[in-house]
């Protein structure tokens, strides 16, 4: 029962990479990818709690073998929202390929839930997606007594902007030039010009990931 209360997965890879015993975090390229629900404080505020978490624990069993399924592993739950990570803790190659992948195999999975979930009477978890590939700090991280698998930097905070970012564009899956440059033989991205990500002094190029170019 216990083992339900951390990511599985994750702890299995760390394991398998022999990163158990490590202390501190190393620099290193990753992909990453946060998720977030659309309007989810007003579906919470009209629903009771038992239904909220019924809800959620739903869409995060879909969500999960999603992820896990395309190669990447869940960092962590935040509230409604997901941030998962690829090329960590184990060595992935194609981490950008996978990570678009994953977002797009998500985005026609929360579709198919939401089709379930409006037959039986229960509202729609429209998501917005935010995904970015560089380097970040990624191991173990905080207090003595609690430590965390993570990673941290400008990497992790641009992919969680993107995410937001979706409203200001009314898109689903925003994506960076990083993501596109790396990506774009096998996916096709439709530009939207430069934005400034919050707290952030310099704009960047956006990108929309439309979908996998046929082969």
């Amino acid at each position: 029962t216990f083992a339900l209360y951390v990511p599985r997965e994750l702890v299995r890879r760390i394991v398998t990479s022999g990163q158990e015993g490590a202390e501190g975090a190393v620099r290193q390229d990753v992909t990453i990818l946060f998720t977030d629900i659309r309007d989810f404080t007003t579906i919470s505020e009209q629903r009771t709690p038992e239904e909220v978490v019924e809800l959620l624990s739903g869409y995060f069993e879909m969500m999960n073998g999603i992820v896990e399924a395309h190669g990447g592993v869940i960092i962590q739950y935040l509230g409604d929202s997901i941030y998962a990570m690829w090329n960590a803790p184990t060595p992935d190659a194609d981490h950008v390929e996978h990570g678009c992948r994953c977002a797009l195999a998500l985005a026609l999975g929360v579709a198919r839930f939401n089709a379930g979930n409006e037959a039986a009477g229960l509202p729609p978890l429209v998501t917005r997606f935010g995904l970015h590939t560089g380097p970040a700090v990624v191991g173990s991280v905080g207090a003595t007594a609690r430590r965390q698998y993570t990673a941290m930097g400008d990497t992790v905070n641009v992919a969680s902007r993107l995410e937001g970012m979706n409203k200001e564009f009314g898109t689903t899956i925003l994506a960076s030039a990083a993501i596109r440059d790396l990506a774009a033989a096998d996916f096709d991205f439709r530009a939207l010009g430069q934005a400034q990500p919050k707290g952030r002094t310099g704009a960047i190029d956006i990108f929309e990931l439309v979908g996998e170019r046929a082969s």
